[in-house]
């Protein structure tokens, strides 16, 4: 039996060794060796994450570096993680020497450590993907308010099929945005007809240049027919992927005040003309 214990505790120490070696190479894993709740074993590595040397962490208890709001979760996923249950890796917070919070991706394992049963992390700085993750989000929110804030239909499309849809588009269409997304964009044309010619006219034009506009016959949800102005624009630098950004712009009452006004002046005109003819 001690023979037994002898081989595994030299075997893990081998394995730990093995490991610890290869960290000298990949500084982006990081090991340390965690026994009775404390650190017996840092690697240069892990410590820096936390800017503290080793043997500022060595003998600690290793929850007292997590951040309070994670050490419950922290401490349920490792229980989890060595009975089985998990195997993808956890995330939490910890509190850095200087005050600073970093994230780390965590996976643990059990093993023998001289003699006695231990636990083995594995960790990844993984601050600079979180605060990226963050920005991305921010970025993200603040694209959809400033579209959400605009009064046109603002849709985006790829081989014509919605990828996205503000707000709007329910005021000028009737769909709302959740609705269009995964549709062809023909729900938003009276016919098959309409649709075809308006692919034809914006993709011809847009494969010689960036941006499109024109009117264009258009249908609501409810079937009403309106009229839109259609400015489109590629995504990225050609059209390879035929992904473009398209505003809709009811121009509806416009077009029926402009063409009043036509039938205004067309009338006047042939009153004038008939009161010369009458002076004459």
């Amino acid at each position: 039996m001690k023979d037994r214990e002898r081989k595994v505790n030299t075997f893990s120490e081998e394995l730990f060794s093995l490991r610890s070696k290869m960290q000298e190479e990949s500084p982006h894993d990081i090991i340390y060796v965690v026994q009775d709740g404390k650190f017996r074993f840092v690697h240069p590595h892990f410590a820096a994450v936390g800017k503290y040397r080793e043997d500022e962490m060595l003998g600690k208890e290793s929850l007292q570096f997590i951040h309070p709001d994670d050490r419950d979760a922290a401490r349920r996923n490792a229980v989890k993680m060595l009975k089985g249950e998990i195997t993808a890796p956890y995330e939490f917070r910890i509190i850095a020497k200087d005050g600073s919070v970093r994230w780390v991706q965590e996976t643990i394992h059990p093993i023998v450590y001289r003699g006695k049963r231990a636990v083995q992390g594995d960790a990844m700085d993984v601050t600079a993907q979180k605060e990226a993750a963050d920005r991305l989000r921010e970025l993200e929110a603040l694209q959809q308010s400033i579209l959400d804030a605009l009064p046109i239909a603002v849709i985006g499309m790829q081989n014509r099929r919605v990828d996205f849809a503000n707000h709007a588009v329910e005021d000028v269409f009737g769909w709302k945005p959740q609705e269009l997304v995964g549709q062809s964009s023909r729900v938003l044309y009276r016919n098959d007809e309409d649709f075809e010619k308006i692919g034809r006219d914006v993709y011809r034009v847009l494969k010689k240049q960036r941006t499109y506009k024109a009117e264009f016959p258009c249908q609501r949800k409810d079937g009403e027919r309106i009229v839109c102005l259609l400015s489109a624009s590629i995504v990225g630098e050609t059209l390879r992927g035929k992904h473009i950004i398209a505003t809709y712009e009811d121009i509806t009452e416009r077009k029926r005040a402009e063409e009043a006004l036509a039938k205004s002046e067309k009338k006047l005109k042939e009153v004038l003309k008939i009161y010369r003819k009458k002076g004459a």
